[in-house]
């Protein structure tokens, strides 16, 4: 069995648009760990805590380091028992299964399992941000059993070092809360006017964090939530059902007031969400684009709405209508990506591709484009991210992990199952802006 060498970037998939399709950068047979000592792993396959075949990998993100080189950072929520790393980077180390995690910042603070919530107990997604920061979002969770609060920790990527850990308060997450996706907005060069926007995917609700004055607050809406027709996923022949609700999050580049829909935004004639407060408009303003994972809509809400934490912590219910659907594209995604040219990358079901869509233009079929297609290495888009490289140049990083196989219970594991690829955006693009064959040459699922 060939082992694939970490970071060996040979093209594998077919270019849909010009000559430079995604590349790879790992992938998997099955997760392999990096323990401290063999004693370790021993030990946490006597107690259960390590059980081969039970992890997934989520997401990923990377940080290229002030003194050079790189971390690959991936994610394995503890779906159930029996993972021994949640939050981990690729070592220089492989296996025949594929290159091994290594515990991020170390096994220590993972090993408990929720039993010492100081540590880390269940990762689905985390965030790099432009201060060198790791944003890491613990759901406190292990399958359905609450073990810890959920919170956030942040840690600098330059030392390791742990910068602050924030709890989330019990009163702002519901009994079947699951916060799976966080994206990071740092706004001055001091890096501390930060926020941060968190999915509630099974609680069907949004969690607000302010940095600076580190505190949150919950927002809810009724199109956080899942759309029945859409909870059915079809992928390569394979079906299940789920019905989650607010999973992917990307935050568009600035979009003056006075451009009305500006950025797919198509507010109705009967005004703009402030009217409803009489309240004194910002002359520019973003949006946070969100959609649930079983749906087949884009929404999206202003930013300085949902940053009025006077607003929300008097009634997480307010202002309904100032959340909006934008646009409508006939099959489900999961994690999405806005470049800093106003592009937002997502990956689609059906067809089994990577999407993008051009916000200063209207979110629709004609003017959402594939840019890779594969039925074989882009099952399951579950991590998207745009990263900015020491070069100062945008890259796309994708993790697929044939989700539909972990669900029915199909996986095989003399099948490569887990893939992390990247291609520098403007060679995926071809230019700045998205273009490539439109999704209305494929034929879409009919409800």
């Amino acid at each position: 069995m060939i082992v694939p060498k970490l970071l060996a970037l040979a093209v594998f998939i077919p270019a849909v648009l010009g000559s430079s399709p995604l590349k790879k950068v790992a992938e998997w047979y099955d997760l392999e760990y990096e323990f401290p000592t063999a004693m370790d792993r021993q030990n946490a396959i006597i107690q259960k805590k390590y059980i081969p075949g039970n992890g997934v990998p989520i997401d990923v993100d990377v940080a290229y380091r002030n003194m050079g080189g790189s971390l690959i950072f991936v994610t394995v929520p503890r779906f159930t028992n029996g993972i021994p790393v949640t939050l981990g980077t690729i070592s220089g180390m492989s296996t025949s299964m594929g290159p091994m995690i290594r515990a991020y910042p170390d096994y220590a603070s993972q090993s408990s399992h929720g039993a010492r919530c100081d540590g880390i107990t269940s990762v689905f997604r985390v965030s790099v941000d432009k201060c060198k920061r790791l944003w890491v979002l613990d759901t406190g969770r292990i399958g359905d059993d609450v073990l810890c609060q959920p919170q956030i920790l942040v840690y600098d990527l330059n030392t390791d070092y742990k910068l602050r850990q924030y709890r989330i308060p019990m009163s702002q997450v519901t009994k079947s809360s699951l916060l799976v996706t966080s994206v990071v907005d740092v706004r001055n060069s001091g890096c501390d006017q930060t926020m941060v926007y968190i999915a509630d995917v099974t609680g069907f609700g949004l969690i607000v964090y302010d940095y600076k004055r580190n505190k949150s607050w919950r927002v809810n809406n009724k199109l956080f939530y899942p759309h029945p027709k859409f909870g059915t996923f079809t992928i390569k022949g394979e079906s299940f059902d789920l019905m989650d609700g607010v999973l992917g999050l990307a935050i568009s580049p600035p979009v003056s007031r006075t451009q009305r829909g500006g950025y797919g935004l198509f507010f109705p004639p009967y005004g703009d969400p402030y009217d409803y407060q009489n309240s004194v408009l910002p002359p520019t303003d973003r949006l946070l684009f969100f959609h649930a994972l079983a749906s087949a809509t884009e929404n999206a809400v202003p930013l300085s709405l949902l940053d009025n934490s006077t607003i929300w912590e008097n009634n997480p219910d307010d202002m309904p209508r100032s959340f909006r659907e934008i646009g409508y594209r006939g099959t489900q995604s999961a994690a999405e990506a806005v470049d800093q040219h106003g592009n937002l990358f997502f990956g689609l079901m059906n067809p089994i591709a990577i999407a993008c869509w051009d916000t200063n233009t209207e979110y629709n079929k004609q003017n959402i484009k594939i840019v890779a297609q594969s039925d074989d290495t882009l099952q399951f888009v579950s991590g998207l991210k745009i990263v900015m490289n020491g070069r100062g140049e945008e890259e796309l990083w994708v993790m697929t992990c044939r989700f539909q196989k972990t669900m029915t219970g199909t996986r095989n594991f003399r099948e490569l199952n887990f893939r992390i690829m990247a291609l520098q955006v403007n060679q995926l693009l071809g230019g700045t802006r998205c273009s490539g064959r439109e999704t209305n040459s494929f034929q879409f699922p009919s409800f």
